[in-house]
């Protein structure tokens, strides 16, 4: 009866040993500290739909429809009251409700990067700090106005 006592206890110490080594040859070896990467603590935020009316010449011609992502640290936008959210979303409309630059032949050569750059600085400026690191598009379509409602 001890013989029978002594191999269970013997074999269910060569089980937890085995299974100690097993792990920890198969879990990745820590290389010291890891690089920092720009993108380390950001995080990517994506906004609603925007649609904004263009008007030329007292009538409408079409609509923008937009929606994008911005980059914040994201220990910093935590501590926000206000998420900068409705501010990518109020800058854009008001520069794209306002634009006198924007083609409706070839809307395809809207300054893009130009805008992208304004609606960063100008949300940035709102909060008195670089707290938007990037904005980024997730959707631009402009729809020019048909007699259905739907595109040309």
């Amino acid at each position: 009866m001890i013989k029978l006592l002594i191999i269970g206890v013997w074999a269910c110490v060569v089980t937890l040993g085995s299974s100690y080594v097993v792990f920890s040859m198969s879990a990745p070896e820590a290389h010291g500290e890891v690089e920092s990467d720009f993108y380390d603590g950001l995080d990517y935020r994506s906004t609603g739909a925007i649609t904004v009316p263009i008007i030329a010449d007292k009538a409408i011609k079409g609509y923008v429809l937009a929606r994008f992502v911005y980059t914040i640290d994201g220990k910093t936008v935590a501590k926000l009251t206000v998420p900068p959210e409705p501010f990518v979303l109020d800058e854009a409309f008001r520069r794209l409700y306002s634009s006198d630059d924007f083609d409706f032949e070839n809307p395809q050569r809207f300054d893009l990067p130009g805008f992208m750059e304004e609606l960063k600085t100008a949300v940035n400026g709102r909060y008195g700090e670089d707290l938007v690191q990037d904005i980024l598009v997730e959707q631009f379509d402009y729809l020019p106005k048909g007699s259905n409602g739907m595109p040309g």
